[in-house]
């Protein structure tokens, strides 16, 4: 049985251990759900480009940063 290794696992044995757990890392906040800061929504939230977040449910537009909206 091997290592469960999450969302890193895309990149087997290449890059190095610490390079890929930092990317695990910031890739896992990432893709979590986020909170709206308007409407308090929880899971609409989306990522539209780097920096840009979007809420499905207010369909507010804001900057915030490159992998979290806040």
């Amino acid at each position: 049985m091997g290592k469960v290794t999450g969302i890193a696992g895309r990149f087997g044995a290449r890059y190095g251990m610490s390079l890929r757990r930092k990317w695990k890392e910031i890739m896992e906040k990432r893709y979590a759900d986020h909170v709206c800061p308007y409407c308090k929504t929880e899971g609409k939230v989306v990522r539209i480009a780097a920096g840009i977040w979007y809420c499905k449910k207010c369909k507010t537009k804001w900057a915030g940063l490159a992998y979290t909206p806040y």
